[in-house]
């Protein structure tokens, strides 16, 4: 909780046009493992939580 709130002190300085402090930058990210273009996944994760709104 911390780190979050320090991180959007800093995005909030960066769209004031303050200098750049993000602590983070120039890391690189691994992509998801064994994901490729576009998420075909979003669609039945969507359809699971509304299953699970009509059970509940």
């Amino acid at each position: 909780a911390q780190l979050s709130t320090h991180l959007g002190m800093i995005i909030a300085d960066a769209i004031l046009g303050r200098p750049d402090r993000n602590p983070l930058k120039g890391f690189e990210w691994p992509a998801v493992p064994g994901h490729f273009g576009k998420p075909w996944f979003l669609p039945l994760v969507g359809m699971y939580y509304k299953m699970l709104d009509r059970i509940r």
